[in-house]
């Protein structure tokens, strides 16, 4: 799939790719020989360039440390997609994102001058994880997760226009936040990095569905500030997880007025029971240290009132003590085909704990909440 594109006399070819697609290697092989440009712009970014070519940041990554800092579910996205591509890719027998590689060592062999154009995957990531509803957030976890075991799509027919357009036509449907944060934004900014270079002809080489988007851009020269900028949205998820704790504060303090210490006492066997059970199954799904049970579910009832630690936390700590990963485990996390394996990489179970953990504590909280909110009903209204 190519597409040609002239911006204030600058002949620009955009190849678009499967990331899993043999035949684009050779596709992007041969066009940099053919047109010979004076650049090549690459879809890739500094960390995502160093993963490719085995220089994995996972060898020197402190997983808690990073929990810690708040990035343990972009930690998990970003394993998610990972092992997704790498699905793909054992069907075609190749790893995701060669092609672009390929261009690189092209570029090289032929003396060009080339550049990384994407926007860091990082800021990608976390740009997903504050613009993604609740909701979206679930369904993309589940989708990702299920798609891994359909097979009925040709890697070649994901570089077809209509393809492309009925999938690009789907996510805007179904995740709009994520077409916009995953292609528009990331379409801008690539397209800015291209044109500050100077050059007469380049080549571009991305995924296909980058493609329309990013000839737009190019010849709207539209910069990346007027999207990275917007601001202003009400953070209602931090408003609810924030509030919904001082709400069940609020309802053990006014159990206590009506009905006295027993009453107090029931709101508080139902809280504690409810987080006890739901993050001890937390726990016990992610396959934990028995250690990592008894500390996530004994720290559940209050941790659920403290949302600036989590159980989740709780949990992904004990466990790092207690199980801690080797050498093997961050040198394979991202060599894993499938989320199975998850399971047995070391790695994988401290991410897991900290999400199966911070579930059940999200549920058992609602569950707390609206047990406690009908146990009071009943005082005021029977």
């Amino acid at each position: 799939m190519k597409k040609k594109v002239n911006v204030n006399g600058k002949e620009i070819t955009i190849v678009g790719t499967a990331h899993v697609s043999e035949k684009s290697k050779e596709e992007v092989r041969t066009t940099i020989k053919d047109l010979k440009p004076d650049y090549v712009a690459v879809e890739l970014d500094d960390d995502r360039y160093r993963s490719l070519i085995g220089d994995s940041q996972w060898k020197e990554l402190d997983v808690i440390e990073a929990i810690r800092q708040g990035k343990g579910y972009l930690l998990l996205l970003n394993l998610i997609m990972s092992i997704y591509q790498k699905r793909i890719g054992l069907e075609e027998g190749i790893k995701p994102g060669q092609e672009l590689l390929t261009a690189i060592e092209t570029a090289e062999e032929e003396r060009i001058k080339f550049g990384l154009v994407d926007r860091n995957i990082n800021k990608t990531l976390e740009r997903i994880r504050d613009e993604l509803t609740f909701w979206e957030k679930v369904k993309l976890f589940s989708s990702l997760i299920a798609i891994q075991e359909e097979k009925d799509v040709e890697i070649e027919d994901l570089k077809q226009e209509n393809m492309i357009s009925a999938l690009v036509k789907e996510l805007e449907t179904h995740f709009p936040t994520l077409k916009t944060v995953f292609l528009d934004e990331r379409n801008s900014y690539m397209a800015e990095e291209i044109l500050k270079q100077d050059f007469e002809k380049a080549v571009v080489v991305v995924g296909a569905a980058h493609v329309e988007g990013l000839v737009k851009d190019l010849k709207n020269q539209k910069r990346h500030e007027e999207i990275e900028t917007k601001g202003g949205r009400i953070p209602w998820l931090k408003l609810f997880l924030y509030g919904l704790p001082m709400s069940v504060i609020l309802l053990l303090g006014y159990g206590y007025y009506l009905g006295g210490a027993q009453t107090f006492l029931e709101l508080g066997t139902v809280w504690i029971t409810l987080n006890f059970v739901l993050t001890l199954m937390g726990a016990v799904i992610a396959k934990a240290h028995p250690i990592t049970w008894g500390a996530a579910s004994l720290s559940a009832p209050i941790t659920s009132l403290i949302p600036v630690i989590g159980a989740g936390f709780v949990a992904a700590y004990v466990e790092s003590i207690f199980n801690p990963p080797n050498v093997e485990d961050m040198e394979e996390i991202t060599e894993l085909t499938s989320y199975k394996e998850l399971w047995n990489n070391q790695v994988g179970v401290i991410l897991l704990a900290f999400l199966f953990v911070s579930l059940g504590s999200f549920i058992a909280t609602l569950l707390g909440a609206g047990a406690m909110a009908s146990i009071i009903a009943n005082l005021i209204f029977i």
